[in-house]
């Protein structure tokens, strides 16, 4: 790649950690190109790129490559304030530790909700339902805790932040391929959110069946 070539975001999108990246570059309005490999379906095409077989992975103009979602959203939060736009996590202060924190919680109800994706994978004979239950749960009480901090509109400050986009990719994710662990009215305010959120440019542009 070149330094007038864009990033090349690989991944595919129904995974909450792939979207919310995807997402947060189309906020920015930075250019990508999107790469749209399973780790599992496509391991044989996957591996000269990716050999550690971990979305998302950013590749960089200039070729280095970044892994782990949370430190690729950082990079392009650096990359939004030098051309003078306000971070979706703020750099300092009060105001950042609340939407990590929301960040969080929002990580957790989404890694238990991949967690009951991947135990439905394993044959019958094999499901553990104690432990599908404890991650039920986990992720429940999770969304309860952002249900109960969410007055308005947006998570914190009464506008956009990461803790909005990371909070609905893991919403989508459930309702996507988990729609049971989703119960109807269970989170209205939530649903309200990814409702919204869901129908907007930068949401819309990023679909999860892609």
């Amino acid at each position: 790649m070149t330094d007038s070539t864009p990033h090349q975001l690989l991944g595919l999108y129904d995974s909450p950690f792939v979207r919310r990246v995807a997402v947060t570059m189309k906020v920015y309005g930075i250019a990508f190109e999107h790469v749209s490999l399973s780790v599992f379906r496509h391991m044989d095409a996957m591996r000269p790129l990716n050999p550690l077989f971990k979305v998302p992975m950013l590749t960089l103009p200039s070729g280095e490559k970044l892994y782990e979602s949370a430190y690729l959203l950082d990079y392009l939060d650096e990359l939004a304030a030098e051309r003078g736009l306000s971070p979706l996590t703020p750099r300092s202060g009060a105001e950042r530790r609340q939407v990590q924190q929301l960040m969080a919680l929002a990580i957790v109800a989404t890694e238990k909700a991949v967690a009951i994706a991947y135990e439905h994978k394993r044959p019958a004979e094999l499901h553990w339902a104690d432990w599908t239950s404890r991650l039920r749960n986990q992720m429940r009480q999770a969304f309860t805790m952002l249900e109960e901090r969410l007055d308005g509109n947006f998570l914190v400050g009464g506008r956009l932040t990461q803790a909005d986009i990371t909070t609905v990719a893991g919403i989508g994710f459930v309702r996507y391929i988990l729609p049971h662990e989703w119960p109807a009215g269970a989170y209205p305010a939530l649903e309200r959110l990814a409702d919204r959120l869901e129908a907007s440019a930068a949401f819309t542009a990023v679909p999860l069946d892609e």
